[in-house]
């Protein structure tokens, strides 16, 4: 016999489906161009379910970039713990960095961004969630990146410059397909930091080639 799924169990995959549809609205026609109505019929929800869970757009954007930058700590997260434990290069992951400042994550966040320049309440959603996912970002690379000589805020400042070459990367890839310019660049950078002192896993004494 099917167990019955409670009323919280039932939300919480309502609220799952809104905020991956809102997402998908947003990568395909931006955040202005985005109506509740969109993300209803996206969802397959009608608009009254839709409000009852996020009853603004303001609150269904948010809860939609909430929702994408947690999955993405919890990849970063992931990737960090295989660097430690030697099942990724530091290639590998200045590499899989790339790829997702070139994904769904990024093109979704460059929208908040520009929108919020001109628009204060999505300048403070985005500033609210986006400190604390930088915060997250912080502590994995603190725990990822082993250098005696470098004190944690030089290790955030590496940290910050990687992911503010990474935006940039990402930025430019939106109208410039160049993946030999984008390989050189990486490879620059990994030995910038290498040369800089900074390393993966010094436990595990992997020579970074």
């Amino acid at each position: 016999m099917k167990k019955r799924q409670s009323q919280e169990e039932r939300s919480r995959k309502t609220q799952a489906r809104i905020t991956q549809a809102t997402i998908e609205c947003i990568l395909e026609k931006g955040i202005r161009a985005t109506s509740t109505v969109d993300v209803a019929r996206q969802a397959g929800v009608s608009r009254g379910a839709l409000v009852h869970h996020y009853p603004s757009k303001n609150s269904l954007m948010k809860a939609a970039l909430e929702d994408l930058l947690n999955r993405e700590v919890d990849s970063v997260r992931d990737m960090a713990m295989k660097v430690k434990n030697g099942e990724l290069d530091f290639d590998s992951l200045l590499i899989a960095l790339h790829e997702h400042f070139k994904g769904d994550m990024f093109m979704v966040t460059l929208e908040f961004l520009t929108n919020a320049r001109t628009d204060p309440a999505i300048m403070e959603v985005l500033v609210t969630i986006a400190e604390r996912f930088n915060y997250s970002l912080e502590q994995i690379w603190e725990q990822m990146v082993t250098s005696a000589d470098h004190s944690s805020y030089q290790k955030r400042v590496a940290l910050n410059a990687t992911l503010c070459m990474m935006r940039g990367m990402g930025a430019q890839s939106i109208w410039r397909d160049d993946p030999e310019l984008y390989r050189d660049m990486l490879l620059f950078w990994k030995k910038t930091l290498q040369e800089l002192g900074f390393s993966a896993s010094d436990a595990k004494k992997r020579e970074l080639v």
